[in-house]
């Protein structure tokens, strides 16, 4: 009898050992979202990251910040529905670490460049090209060149592809690849003497610093030529127009799509990577009078922001 019964005892203990194994082999039920942002301190990662959160109040939400967190240490730990990475750091170390899961992106620079998976979502960063040059030609008819300063591998497709958009608003669009930042000033001198404004697009390599960008508008401020650019921040250093994509937007879009897989409703093809849905237009009309740049006033009802 003593001996039947420390053999049930052995059995009981080894299934309870077993099922403690069990528990911690299995994988956990899905759950949540994990957001991996480049760098909450940059401002803009932080409004895109805060206005997603709000509108997915109601989801568990694990975030890694990697300018002080290793994405590794945590993933053991989570096993979340989807995956939202914040600029082209965190997409690249999702991309590559995480796989099987949705991915959802944005603020990363000429999307294009990646290499983009069938479960890959996101919102572009760049407002179509046509779009602004449009605005570029109604609202200043005496201009009929740009000029653009662009490193091949962060936006070569993407120059490609606005030469021949540039063409059909009836503007001739110039570009100089920039190999490394000590190349800019250069570069932008022989430019400026081809076009009659300066184009300025997202770049790290051309936009290294911010004294380079006090360089690059110094240089042109020298020959009075005017510079379109893609953020409102612009606007301080002396940019004629910006025309910028609307950041708190760009969250909420991307919180649109993450509804959309958790709840498993069909996504189109052309809708899984999606046009930042608003924008903002700002006219620096201090610097149109000082250059004397002929306006077409009936288009000042386009813009939102008017500096004067």
């Amino acid at each position: 009898m003593k001996n039947l019964f420390n053999l049930l005892s052995i059995l009981l203990i080894l299934l309870f050992v077993n099922s403690c194994l069990q528990k911690e082999i299995s994988p956990s039920k899905p759950e949540g979202i994990l957001i991996v942002n480049s760098d909450t301190s940059v401002e803009k990662y932080l409004t895109i990251q805060q206005e997603f959160e709000t509108e997915l109040s109601s989801i568990k939400i694990t975030n890694i910040n990697l300018a002080k967190d290793s994405l590794p240490d945590i993933l053991p730990d989570i096993n979340p529905l989807l995956v939202y990475a914040i600029g082209s750091k965190a997409y690249n170390q999702v991309a590559s670490t995480i796989k099987n899961k949705p991915l959802i992106f944005s603020s990363m620079i000429n999307w294009r460049r990646f290499d983009i998976s069938p479960n890959t979502y996101g919102v572009e960063l760049e407002l179509p090209a046509e779009m602004q040059l449009f605005m570029y030609s109604y609202l200043f008819p005496d201009i009929s060149s740009l000029g653009v300063l662009y490193s091949e591998n962060h936006n070569k497709q993407w120059f490609e592809l606005a030469v021949s958009q540039a063409k059909e608003v009836g503007l001739s669009l110039y570009g100089q690849n920039v190999i490394n930042t000590a190349d800019v000033s250069q570069k932008l001198e022989e430019l400026l003497t081809k076009v009659d404004a300066l184009w300025l697009i997202s770049d790290p390599i051309v936009l290294h610093d911010v004294n380079q960008v006090q360089q690059i508008f110094d240089l042109t401020n020298t020959v009075k030529k005017p510079i379109f650019a893609y953020n409102t921040l612009f606007s301080k250093y002396g940019a004629v127009l910006t025309i910028a994509s609307d950041l708190p937007t760009m969250g909420r879009q991307a919180a649109d799509l993450a509804k959309s897989i958790i709840e498993k409703q069909f996504i189109d093809t052309e809708e899984k990577i999606q046009l930042p849905a608003g924008s903002n237009i700002t006219l620096n009309l201090k610097k149109v009078r000082e250059y004397n740049i002929n306006i077409n006033h009936s288009a000042l009802s386009s813009v939102e922001n008017i500096i004067q």
